[in-house]
């Protein structure tokens, strides 16, 4: 794959390409091949690191977050001038309801009716009174500004408040993916890795005394062994007459698939949150080419049962999985299919048993507290993920929002009117300026109340799956599945 794409445009171009999900995978195939991977990590996780360092899935992830504006935060004057970022569209029609206001007012006293007759004469006094009573009230209207700056302080500090606990739960999910990640991975390969740190120990004792302790262990081997399905076994009739390595490779195989699995599913879960917690629309964009895109970010991490298993959370009349919200109705939340599938590779993964270091025997890991600890990783991010949804789900109370803007819009009015009353021509243009200032901030706290969307100023999340799969990929590759040889 060549460059990532920069733009919508060229993301809509490449999502509309991949029609299918054989040319998505075809696509993602072509760079499997440049994932660097160490020659000590076992076959069956190659596939998965190769699924989950994908640079072309990972470059799509990326890409797909707006693009922000690199200002300089130790310089007053970058960007102060640009309007890319400002919440514009929100300020344009209320800037222009006030100028227009504002400007009309002075029409009224600098055109009125031009004195030469008795009823002319006596209206353009009127105006002029009337003028002259605006003016004088200048003062008193400025006593808004207090309640109105009171309220500000409140909603700003709120929409605050609000950006810092999503960036907080965004910061979260890679924190304790990270550390979710490590815990599977070393539990996993430790008893691997011991099991093969005796038996080269074995191999650098005298061959008797090897022998003298495989025979005095034999006389301890139980008649029964519970195997991973729970089933007994009796080792003298199984066991003892399969090769050791053939065990140890069976039972190795089933750690590899669990580890490679849970590694799969876990990179998959901010990609669900991601498309769970943003809007299902985007402008120029087809609800096709969308879910094109998102089954392009999962690539080879699923099936293509899985992945629509995840991407298709509602169902129409038929109980036909759709895409789309239009056409039916929810059923399903991604972020929870893949958290569920965590809680169940969590239990797997606790009671997985190992082959001991002689092969005839199985060895469980430390089921009850492992287990406490995987679920209790995945239960932070299952509130993570309910932190996310809370304040998409719950804007400012209504009564509030409504108080603020009451206030404000009629503040603006009163000033607008007694400014140019006072001062006339010359007002408007620095009145723009205090309106622009005012009704931006406003503005500014609607933008960053629930920063999910696809604006410049909101959250990178799909930069957040990418650092996730990185991590990932990075505690798969760094897993010690064999002692260090020593020098």
């Amino acid at each position: 794959m060549g460059n990532p794409p920069s733009s919508t445009a060229q993301l809509n171009k490449d999502s509309s390409e991949i029609s299918n999900n054989e040319a998505t995978h075809a696509r993602l195939d072509k760079d499997t091949h440049t994932v660097s991977i160490p020659s000590d990590v076992p076959p069956m996780l190659r596939s998965a690191l190769c699924a989950i360092l994908n640079p072309a899935r990972l470059a799509s992830l990326e890409a797909f977050d707006a693009e922000p504006i690199p200002y300089d935060p130790y310089s007053i004057f970058s960007h102060i001038l640009t309007l890319r970022g400002r919440n514009f569209s929100m300020m344009a029609a209320p800037l222009l309801v006030l100028t227009v206001w504002g400007l009309s007012w002075q029409l009224i006293f600098r055109y009125a009716l031009e004195p030469g007759s008795e009823y002319s004469d006596q209206i353009h006094i009127y105006i002029s009174d009337v003028q002259d009573t605006i003016a004088s009230l200048d003062d008193l209207i400025n006593q808004f500004l207090k309640p109105v700056s009171f309220l500000f302080a409140f909603r700003l500090g709120r929409a605050a408040v609000r950006f810092w606990d999503a960036r907080q739960a965004l910061g979260r999910v890679i924190a304790t993916s990270r550390a979710n990640i490590a815990t599977v991975s070393v539990v996993l390969a430790a008893p691997i890795r011991r099991r093969r740190m005796k038996q080269m120990m074995q191999e650098n004792t005298p061959r008797q005394q090897c022998n003298d302790e495989i025979a005095t262990d034999d006389k301890h081997i139980p008649q029964t062994v519970k195997t991973l399905d729970g089933e007994e076994a009796n080792p003298s009739n199984s066991l003892v007459h399969k090769a050791g390595t053939e065990v140890e490779e069976d039972e190795d195989k089933k750690v590899y698939t669990l580890l490679s699995e849970y590694a799969r599913w876990l990179s998959v879960l901010p990609i669900s949150i991601d498309f769970f917690i943003r809007p299902r629309t985007r402008p120029n964009w087809t609800k096709d080419a969308l879910y094109n895109k998102k089954r392009f970010e999962i690539g080879p991490l699923l099936s293509d049962e899985d992945a629509n298993h995840v991407l298709l959370e509602f169902e129409n009349d038929m109980r036909q999985p759709q895409f789309d919200p239009s056409d039916g109705v929810r059923v399903r939340e991604a972020p929870l299919v893949v958290l569920n599938r965590l809680h169940e590779l969590a239990y797997d993964i606790a009671f997985v048993s190992h082959a001991n270091e002689d092969a005839t025997r199985y060895e469980p890991t430390p089921h009850g507290f492992l287990y406490q600890q995987i679920n209790d990783q995945v239960n932070i991010l299952n509130e993570t993920y309910g932190t996310m949804e809370r304040i998409k789900n719950t804007p400012l109370p209504f009564v509030y929002a409504v108080h603020v803007r009451t206030f404000l819009l009629l503040y603006l009015l009163l000033w607008n009117m007694s400014s140019v009353a006072k001062y006339g021509w010359i007002a408007l243009p620095v009145l723009f300026a205090a309106n622009w200032s005012l009704i931006g901030l406003e503005a500014a706290a609607v933008e960053c109340e629930s920063p999910f969307h696809w604006n410049r100023n909101h959250l990178h999340l799909g930069k957040m799956s990418k650092v996730v799969a990185m991590n990932v990929g990075q505690a798969l590759k760094e897993v010690r599945w064999s002692p260090a040889k020593s020098t």
